[in-house]
């Protein structure tokens, strides 16, 4: 009888020991190997597991400092001037005249060179490096400084309030030469930046620049959010009736007449 028992248990034990492999691969059940490969698979994307590229890294870098320099306020953001194209209030070649400008009315002359909006007490500097040959009045150009560059070509910088340089100073480009004024025959503050290359031919001074900063340097506080025409006041006549920088000559004014500004009307003739 005790041998029958151990008999039975030894063969149960058998039964169970022979069915555990099958157990183990039944569908539905995985061994111990392929459930890890199967967690594995689950875990990690299939090739993008890696790093991402430089190139993507620096585009969210980049994206991230402009999100943040767009929420800084905008007392803490540096104000910098508009593109050159948004700076130029009047071209270079033919233009219509205001007639509160000429007694024969509306009239085109050439502009020889290339007027840029700006404020009052504005720093103006060398487009190049060269030697100043003129610095003081020229007629209705008021106040200029002309400087022979180191390339051959003259610069002129017009309307000024004062010069920083005498004439046969030697400059670099981007040192400070005059401050933008309203002398002269003008409509409101502005420089006006001409060039005559080496012959003495004018040239559109336009395609030279490539930002307005290259003549233009003001401190970023002393730029307003818009940038809108600044009159140099009522524009003075003398007996003639042509227009008299303001303080030249009071004695021989006779009336006082408001600026249209910006006031050159179409920039070619129709």
């Amino acid at each position: 009888m005790r041998n029958a028992i151990l008999l039975l248990n030894l063969l149960l034990v058998t039964a169970a020991w022979g069915r555990l492999p099958a157990f183990a691969d039944e569908p539905g059940h995985l061994s111990s190997p392929a459930r890890d490969q199967a967690h594995s698979a689950h875990a990690l994307p299939s090739d993008k597991s890696g790093p991402p590229p430089a190139a993507a890294q620096q585009d969210d870098a980049a994206a991230k400092t402009e999100s943040v320099a767009e929420s800084l306020p905008a007392a803490l953001q540096v104000r910098q001037l508009p593109p050159l194209e948004e700076m130029v209030t009047s071209p270079f070649g033919p233009r219509r005249m205001p007639t509160w400008l000429s007694r024969r009315g509306m009239v085109v002359r050439e502009h020889n060179g290339v007027d840029l909006r700006a404020r009052l007490g504005w720093p103006v500097v060398a487009y190049k490096g060269g030697e100043v040959i003129r610095s003081g009045e020229d007629g209705l150009s008021g106040i200029v400084v002309d400087i022979r560059q180191d390339d051959g070509m003259t610069a002129r910088y017009a309307h000024l309030e004062k010069t920083l340089v005498r004439k046969g100073k030697k400059v670099q480009r981007g040192e400070k030469i005059g401050i933008v004024g309203c002398t002269g025959r003008t409509t409101g503050a502005h420089l006006h930046f001409g060039l005559r290359d080496a012959g003495g031919n004018l040239v559109d001074p336009l395609p030279f620049l490539s930002r307005a900063e290259d003549v233009l340097r003001p401190d970023p506080d002393a730029i307003p959010e818009e940038l809108a025409p600044q009159s140099c006041g009522p524009v003075m006549r003398g007996r003639n009736g042509r227009p008299v920088r303001p303080g030249r000559s009071l004695k021989e004014l006779e009336n006082y007449s408001p600026p249209p500004i910006p006031g050159w009307g179409e920039n070619s003739p129709k």
